[in-house]
């Protein structure tokens, strides 16, 4: 949800999702302040689940129908790429997911979790450094040096993007909604159509902002519905129909705390396509793992205020890999309805670093063609510009990331 101010320029997110994953009980937004990385530690949350929904996948077909009907379960869809199926069932998702785990005919099982962008509240405050990000990257200084190729493909998979906001509208390709299956990822909510501003505005077109690489083209992938939640198996087939499009990276500034091996799945499908994932770390505050970003392989994207501050909100761990400003974003909104405004706001959260990274990540492999998903992700890491303590850590991972170190 989006919220207008007078004036129409300061378009602020309202918090969506407080947390990494979607949580049955709400809790508060850590407070501001230093919290020492290695002494905090927050308590997993309890995801939310679909009520009868389970995803299972088997070790082999030829026994799964008889093995649908011991638990009675019947089919949804098949999730491409991954060889699960979303099922349904009347019975206890929970209870039925433990018994199907122990079944020898199958693979795994799992709720079907709800999944959520990981953006939170940002201040209302339209006067702020519209665009400090760029600058404290040294984006301007790479762009001398590449601006991208529109032939390698970002995807950007989220809650749609405004197919005819004037700094995204040239740079969309194809659509895909994972929801309904259909070419109409337009954006309802917001959250997306920020996010590709970041990663993706034009440049040099006289109007809005510039985003980290002008001249990629964009994947919309619409995964979450305009309420700014979704679904694991939505999830995952918009990152697995990403891959299949031919997307060198894909942006998921969204998570949650279920779903781990459904998840893990779809990224290593990803991987064997050569496609990189860039996802954000969460917004807790604390020791959190939110999935995507805690999965093997993945470019997880911890947040950086003005000052290369670790964002207070922002989770940190052994699996950070980078991190990128994401506290107060000037970005692209939606520029239609009246509940919209303008097309441009400030928002805050680890969703707002994710995709500058990947807008990095997608510049690296446009100037490096041959580098591999894992070897740009390397690039990237060591061309960092080192925050907190010396070398790799928990709260700043390899560092905040320098666009002109990573395109030399």
């Amino acid at each position: 949800m989006m919220r207008r101010t007078s004036g129409g320029t300061a378009l602020v997110a309202v918090s969506i999702a407080l947390m990494a994953g979607c949580s049955t009980v709400s809790t508060p937004m850590p407070t501001a302040g230093t919290v020492g990385a290695t002494a905090r530690q927050t308590a997993p949350k309890v995801a939310a689940i679909i009520p009868g929904e389970i995803i299972v996948k088997f070790k082999t077909t030829s026994r799964s129908g008889d093995t649908m009907s011991k638990y009675g379960l019947t089919r949804k869809r098949g999730l491409s790429g991954i060889n699960a199926m979303l099922t349904k069932t009347s019975a206890d998702v929970l209870t039925t997911v433990a018994e199907l785990q122990a079944d020898p005919n199958v693979q795994y099982a799992s709720a079907n979790y709800v999944e959520t962008t990981l953006e939170i509240a940002a201040p209302n405050d339209p006067d702020y450094a519209k665009q400090y990000a760029p600058q404290i990257t040294h984006a301007p200084e790479g762009w001398v040096i590449a601006k991208g190729d529109p032939n390698t493909l970002l995807a950007i998979v989220d809650t749609g993007i405004d197919s005819k906001h004037p700094d995204l509208a040239a740079k969309i390709g194809t659509n895909y909604n994972a929801i309904d299956q259909s070419n109409n990822a337009n954006d309802g909510h917001g959250h997306g159509t920020h996010c590709a501003g970041i990663a993706a505005a034009l440049t040099n077109n006289g109007v809005g902002m510039a985003g980290i690489a002008p001249n990629n083209r964009i994947f919309s992938v619409k995964v979450l519905s305009d309420s700014g939640q979704g679904t694991t198996a939505d999830v995952c087939s918009g990152m697995t129909k990403a891959a299949d499009m031919g997307a060198k990276v894909i942006s998921m500034s969204l998570g949650g705390s279920g779903g781990q091996q459904v998840k893990q799945d779809a990224v290593n499908y990803c991987l064997s396509k050569d496609a990189l994932i860039v996802a954000a770390m969460g917004n807790d505050g604390g020791n959190v793992k939110t999935y995507p970003g805690a999965c093997d392989g993945v470019m997880a994207v911890g947040s950086t205020d003005a000052a290369d501050k670790r964002s207070s909100f922002s989770n940190f761990g052994t699996w950070i890999s980078v991190t990128a400003p994401g506290s107060k974003i000037w970005s692209t909104l939606p520029t239609g309805g009246s509940a919209m405004g303008t097309g441009y706001g400030i928002a805050s959260g680890t969703s707002m670093a994710t995709p500058a990274v990947a807008g990095l990540a997608i510049l690296v492999r446009s100037q490096f063609p041959l580098l591999t998903a894992k070897q740009t992700k390397a690039k990237i890491e060591a061309s960092v510009d080192d925050l907190g303590a010396p070398g790799f850590d928990n709260e700043f991972g390899h560092g905040r990331i320098n666009v002109l170190k990573a395109l030399t």
